[in-house]
């Protein structure tokens, strides 16, 4: 993906009437790295102050769960950019119970990740002048291309 692809995509995504939501789960003894890149990626915007709900959820000790997981959930329309469709969740169309506000997934560290870096946060309340600010000058097209489609 090139960087103008990747800025293309942050517009789309930051446009709100995408609805984007980025939730993530851990269990507790991942939190504390997590606190860490989180507060990195995101410039120290804090975490949500609750975190045994959505949009961050740490597991109790002893849950068998893995490691972390990140999800973005968002409305797409017929002009999503191409680039987006591969970091999608492979059945595409989300539908997962409870979830009825947002038809697409992504929820891939590698692509998730790039976003928080970007401007973009844990929960459904992304500031676009917050995204756009940190967008790279040489890169305002393509974002405002992105955002407009």
């Amino acid at each position: 993906m090139t960087q103008q692809q990747f800025y293309t995509i942050v517009g789309y995504l930051a446009n709100p009437v995408r609805n984007m939501n980025i939730e993530v789960e851990m269990p507790n003894t991942r939190q504390a790295s997590f606190i860490n890149q989180y507060a990195t990626m995101t410039n120290n915007f804090p975490l949500p102050l609750n975190s045994n709900t959505a949009p961050y959820y740490v597991w109790a000790p002893g849950t068998d769960k893995y490691g972390l997981e990140i999800r973005a959930y968002f409305l797409s329309n017929q002009n999503i950019p191409l680039i987006l469709i591969s970091a999608l969740e492979p059945r595409g169309f989300q539908n997962r119970p409870g979830y009825n506000a947002w038809n697409r997934r992504i929820s891939r560290i590698k692509n998730l990740f790039p976003l928080l870096e970007t401007g973009f946060v844990l929960g459904n309340n992304q500031n676009v002048n917050r995204i756009r600010g940190l967008v790279p000058p040489q890169f305002l097209n393509d974002f405002n291309t992105g955002f407009n489609l």
